[in-house]
């Protein structure tokens, strides 16, 4: 199987849903290493992602880049955990499921974190990019990001070190003068400068919307690329409460993603509270589109 292939061609690919928030039904989620401590609950998440029907699964190394305020409170062994999270979840998917290299975003601001510079964020993606380039993945996915000017850098570090698929997701967060993340990045200009980048895939996860918003965000992202396919990972509704749970039932949650995939998106996944049992319903209703 070759990933670039699969995104070109225009078909569904299913990705799988939340790690962080099925972590944390362990008590386990914003440690830095998981990977090392507790292999079989990676495993078993991994798992029941691919008996759910996922074709692809992203590694746990979200929070794996040195500039994160896990990694740099915990200063743990990257390079180790980066390739430990590859093998676990390559033990898994085999050779007939794809495996994402996961990277995340640094959780910090520019201009106002003395660590966040130009140089030392390209640096920090490019050290996790070359180990989960090295490793068995057959793409990496950076997800989550607030800022295009972060993303551009971890795109560009990508890029650098690696020749494999490389999937960029951006958060939105207001339709206030135009759909825009958090620091005020309007989409047309994430999709447009991040395509041209040389991202293989462009899109939206973890965006603080209703499913049919995320509809509009996907129409909004195929009108503002020429070439490259779109991705939709939605969260299970919005948080709740001071242990912020999602409490969407897994057949709304597919009506959602539904949604995205009529709207245009052929790469879809789950986010936040998103678990086996939504990306099952997802399989289930892809078999019949």
């Amino acid at each position: 199987m070759d990933l670039g292939e699969t995104l070109a061609s225009g078909r569904i690919l299913l990705l799988d849903g939340a790690m962080g928030t099925e972590l944390d039904k362990h008590g386990l989620q914003g440690q830095s290493d998981v990977n090392q401590k507790h292999p079989g609950k990676v495993i078993a998440i991994h798992d029941a992602y691919l008996k759910a029907g996922a074709q692809a699964i992203t590694t746990n190394t979200f929070l794996l880049n040195r500039l994160t305020h896990a990694a740099v409170r915990d200063k743990p062994d990257l390079d180790f955990l980066n390739r430990v999270g590859v093998a676990l979840a390559r033990e898994v998917a085999g050779k007939d499921h794809f495996v994402l290299g996961g990277m995340g975003p640094t959780g910090r601001v520019f201009d106002m974190d003395p660590l966040m510079n130009d140089g030392a964020v390209r640096a920090a993606y490019m050290a996790q990019a070359q180990v989960l380039a090295e490793e068995a993945t057959d793409g990496l996915i950076i997800e989550t990001m607030t800022s295009l000017r972060e993303a551009l850098l971890a795109l560009d570090a990508c890029r650098e070190v690696t020749d494999k698929p490389v999937i960029v997701s951006m958060s939105y967060y207001t339709m206030n003068k135009g759909i825009r993340t958090l620091n005020g990045d309007r989409l047309s200009q994430c999709a447009q400068q991040l395509e041209d980048g040389g991202a293989d895939s462009v899109g939206t996860n973890c965006s603080k919307f209703l499913m049919y918003q995320m509809a509009w965000v996907v129409m909004a992202m195929k009108t503002a690329v020429e070439r490259v396919p779109i991705i939709a990972q939605p969260n299970a509704g919005q948080p709740h409460g001071e242990a912020s749970t999602y409490d969407m039932i897994p057949e709304q949650f597919a009506d959602g993603v539904e949604l995205c995939i009529d709207a245009g998106a052929t790469v879809v996944g789950g986010c936040c509270g998103a678990g086996p049992e939504c990306i099952r319903e997802v399989n289930e209703r892809i078999k019949h589109l």
